[in-house]
């Protein structure tokens, strides 16, 4: 490493005798062309911070306004760093000494001044970085935009809660801090350019995300405008937040998609943050994101990388998918297009239903439901929770349906599951009525809870955890095709194989190019691990990067 170092020292020195610089920066007061560098010697490198040694110096130039002329640019961290071509208005560098790209575990500041310097290299000798211990207040998010829109037509918004649950707030970028969502009207706030954040190069944006408020956070990305339909509709209710509608007015026609990004801590004093991230297409598909999560293992220098998402060139596969043959015209109908024919985006179930509630998908799988109702009013469906796959800790004895009624008792279940009285799983009964497509693809009843009817007694996501997690048992087996035989549940070769063709197609499409079959097709995908959920303390984490696809701009 030192040997390339001084050979690129090498080349820095042999162009001050050049001439002919198109570049004024790079002309000293005498006007002699050169080529401003900067050296950072340390014969020792070995800093480290609690026990994670730094790999990477990064530098970042400023003018005498505080603006960034110059970076940021990377170097290995070594004996010797060098960084050239920083312009002569550069008033101050910050090097930022990193664990990984991201995670910045000390900082060294001066002050320079190219226009002085007699041959336009400064070197510091002996570099002694001001360290910091610990987690900051904000991780590192990059954004790569490989789409044929130009960074100043990508909009980027960051959104979450409090821990307290007790309102929302949007990512203010310039200040680095998360803020009260004010009302609809003042939507255009809530996003930024990609061209606003700050440029690694080529085609790569960064910024620094605050992890305070991320709870159910999502990252939204439109494309040729800003959201408009996000905010709040009452100003008093911070938690009345509107999310843009793929399907209403004012962003039915813009293109954009979000992925989950929350950031959570338990109760207990030791407990730290931890960093929950996945990509959900569970409302609709418009692009096909991608999303990588890059850690580092303790005391090492061995960074990680996990990758979620979809594969290369997944829009085009997924609109061909919808267009064959074999998909259903339920689920063909709601390929949405804009004036030019161009698609915007694939809606799921969950959408179509609640657009039309008695459209071509709001009964599609009842066929389904009422041959599982049949078999298992002749033979009774237990759940051992024996599978291979994965195991929850709930098991459940059911008997024959009567009168349209599946009953349930819960026998057994997870440590982790603490609640009693009104909520205790254990010995609880559930009757659960034969479910209707609308409720199956929503993993819910969005319906009024009945006079004198408890909550066990119905399909909403509600209620203890052993009701909930029965639920999501028997959701997503219809919703893939399974229900009729149980040791089917976990097995996912199995899903969407059905003779009959009755499940969920949409989600079906969306596993086919998900990268390693993983993504949330629909709201209980998690179960048996369909979900390409990550989790991660944010103390090992050194960055999250948002892949957007190619793709080309819509309507032209």
């Amino acid at each position: 490493m030192l040997l390339r170092k001084l050979l690129i020292f090498a080349v820095v020195l042999s162009s001050l005798v050049g001439c002919g610089s198109s570049n004024q920066s790079d002309f000293t007061a005498t006007g002699v062309s050169r080529t401003n560098t900067l050296r950072f010697l340390d014969e020792t490198p070995d800093i480290s911070v609690d026990g994670d040694p730094v790999s990477l110096g990064r530098l970042t130039a400023y003018n005498e306004n505080g603006e960034i002329i110059f970076g940021p640019d990377e170097d290995p961290y070594d004996e010797e760093m060098v960084f050239a071509g920083l312009p002569s208005e550069t008033d101050l560098v910050l090097l930022e000494f990193q664990r990984g790209a991201g995670f910045t575990v000390g900082t060294f500041e001066a002050p320079v001044n190219f226009l002085t310097d007699d041959d336009g290299v400064i070197t510091f000798n002996d570099v002694q970085p001001t360290l910091k211990s610990g987690l900051g207040d904000t991780f590192n998010v990059r954004v790569v935009n490989n789409s044929d829109y130009p960074a100043d037509q990508v909009f980027i918004c960051v959104l979450g809660k409090d821990a307290a649950d007790t309102a929302f707030y949007y990512l203010d970028f310039d200040q680095q801090a998360m803020e009260r969502f004010g009302a609809l009207e003042q939507s255009a706030t809530y996003s930024t350019a990609l061209s606003n954040l700050t440029s690694e190069g080529g085609n790569e944006y960064s910024f620094q995300c605050p992890y305070d408020k991320l709870v159910s956070g999502r990252i939204y990305l439109s494309f040729g405008q800003k959201l408009q339909g996000l905010g709040l509709t009452d100003p008093n209710n911070p938690l009345g937040l509107v999310t843009p509608s793929p399907t209403g007015a004012p962003d039915a026609q813009t293109v954009f998609e979000f992925m989950e990004l929350s950031a959570t801590i338990g109760p207990n004093p030791n407990d730290q943050y931890v960093l929950f991230a996945n990509t959900s297409v569970v409302d609709f598909f418009s692009v096909g994101l991608g999303m990588d999560l890059h850690y580092h293992e303790d005391n090492t220098e061995t960074e990680m990388v996990e990758r979620v998402g979809f594969v290369d060139n997944a829009r085009n596969q997924v609109l061909e998918a919808f267009e064959d043959s074999s998909t259903p015209s339920e689920f063909q109908s709601y390929v949405t297009k804009d004036g030019t024919s161009d698609v915007i985006r694939v809606l799921s179930p969950v959408q179509t239903v609640s657009v039309n509630p008695n459209g071509p998908t709001a009964s599609f799988l009842d066929s389904a439901i009422n041959a599982g109702w049949t078999e298992y009013s002749n033979q009774v469906l237990n759940i051992p929770d024996n599978l291979s796959t994965f195991q929850y800790g709930y098991q459940y004895t059911g008997q024959l349906i009567q009168n349209d009624i599946l009953t349930m008792t819960c026998t057994a279940k997870p440590a982790g599951d603490t609640a009693g009285g009104n909520l205790e799983s254990l010995g609880e009964v559930c009757n659960l009525p034969e479910p209707t497509s609308r409720i199956i693809f929503f993993c819910d009843d969005d319906q009024p809870l009945p006079p004198n009817t408890e909550v066990r007694d119905t399909w909403k996501n509600d209620g203890s955890q052993g009701h909930k997690r029965l639920c999501s048992l028997l959701s997503s087996a219809m919703n893939r095709g399974v229900f009729e035989t149980y040791s089917d549940w976990g097995d996912s070769s199995k899903f969407y194989t059905r003779p009959d063709g009755k499940y969920n197609h949409y989600s079906k499409i969306m596993h086919e190019f998900a990268l390693d079959g993983k993504v949330y097709g629909f709201g209980y995908d998690d179960v048996y691990g369909q979900d390409p959920t990550l989790a991660e303390q944010l103390a090992k984490v050194n960055r999250v990067v948002l892949n957007i696809p190619k793709f080309p701009v819509i309507g032209q």
